[in-house]
């Protein structure tokens, strides 16, 4: 079996459908970032480049099962082609190629990683652009996810780097509110998106820890590593850390520097489902929890739950959220059902690959024209 061409249909949902095509009529899918101009944000466009300039001259023609040899390829180079894409660029290729290679073995991708310790899998309701809203306005949002019977949640600031320490009264007082309404122990995290200096980051982790809180996620901007072994030596909630990291080696350093308490990688930033695994057992060896970014609906999010459900200790709920994804229902018919939420949990299918049964007909009503 030989990689005949790869292709990216651009989606109204905001993000390209990506086919790593073969002359025996297996595909594999993953999402590509997108170009739709009306979502912000997407950059679709360097992707494309990418796979026109290193990724489709260097696939082509090759065995698609050879997934660690295509992973090092395009994330390290091969010979005297020092490719060293990005590892959010190689993440989405290698999405499609365990797809592809579940389709072909007729397994699920869990079952060629090793297993599934489990396939039911709690999922947290991650809500964010906290920093321009007031507390009620929030509590509306975790209400939403309640009603759809998410009994885990995250409030995300979405303030990135440069909002340092904008009003962190405010912030409290959003908790607080959340945290009343979750008044039966719900599970409830705190994402500050790198907003906080070090000093105001540990008083209000004080703070939300007199509250009641299940973990503290990126305090201080990512690459501030002392600071966040501070941060996570000084309070006893849980830090987290690792949604914006690449590659496993930086992951090394992330613990050998900054030393959180739960390891995040993003199936796509951190380099696909290949290193996310390995970033798995390297968390498994250190005693380290993991609980994985991946806050979608769709073919990138099942991923990252196959991924995660391989490992025996991942017992921390998994995020999601309905701000990145499209209309739910667009992502329901394109992928189907399996791909969507019942009653705060994921149910892994056995079915090959990532379980995706892909609706032609809604690919050709939501292409881009």
């Amino acid at each position: 079996m030989k990689i005949t061409d790869i292709t990216v249909t651009q989606l109204k949902t905001g993000k390209g459908l990506l086919r790593v095509q073969t002359d025996a009529g297996v595909e594999g899918w993953a999402e590509s970032p997108g170009t739709n101009p009306g979502v912000p944000g997407k950059n679709g466009a360097i992707f494309e480049a990418y796979l026109e300039s290193v990724i489709k001259p260097v696939l082509i023609g090759e065995d698609p099962l050879q997934i660690d040899r295509h992973w090092e390829t395009l994330a390290l180079g091969k010979d005297d082609r020092l490719f060293k894409l990005p590892a959010n660029v190689v993440g989405v290729i290698d999405v499609a190629l365990w797809d592809l290679m579940g389709k072909e073995a007729g397994l699920p991708v869990y079952t060629l990683m090793g297993g599934a310790a489990r396939t039911d899998i709690e999922l947290y309701w991650s809500t964010g652009s906290g920093w321009q809203m007031q507390p009620d306005e929030m509590l509306a949002l975790v209400q939403k996810g309640w009603d759809m019977n998410f009994r885990a949640f995250k409030i995300r600031m979405d303030w990135k780097g440069w909002r340092q320490d904008a009003d962190p009264e405010k912030d409290y007082q959003m908790f607080k509110l959340v945290r009343e309404f979750l008044s039966d122990g719900n599970y409830l995290g705190f994402d500050a998106n790198n907003g906080y200096s070090v000093s105001t980051a540990i008083q209000q982790g004080r703070r939300f820890e007199e509250l009641g809180i299940d973990h503290f996620e990126e305090p201080i901007p990512n690459w501030n590593l002392t600071g966040l072994k501070q941060i996570a030596d000084t309070l006893d909630v849980a830090i987290s850390a690792g949604e914006q990291d690449a590659f496993r080696w930086w992951f090394q350093s992330l613990i050998l520097l900054g030393d959180p308490d739960i390891l995040q990688p993003d199936i796509l930033s951190a380099g696909g489902p290949s290193e996310v695994k390995r970033i798995f057992d390297m968390a498994t060896t250190l005693d380290k929890p993991v609980m994985p970014h991946s806050p979608q609906a769709g073919i990138n999010s099942m991923a990252s739950l196959h991924v995660f459900s391989t490992v025996q200790n991942g017992t921390r709920p998994h995020e999601f959220s309905t701000e990145f994804s499209g209309p739910l229902d667009d992502v329901a018919a394109l992928y189907g059902d399996g791909v969507i939420p019942k009653n705060g949990h994921m149910i892994l299918s056995d079915r090959p690959g990532l379980g995706i049964e892909l609706n032609e007909k809604v690919v050709a009503d939501l292409t881009l024209k």
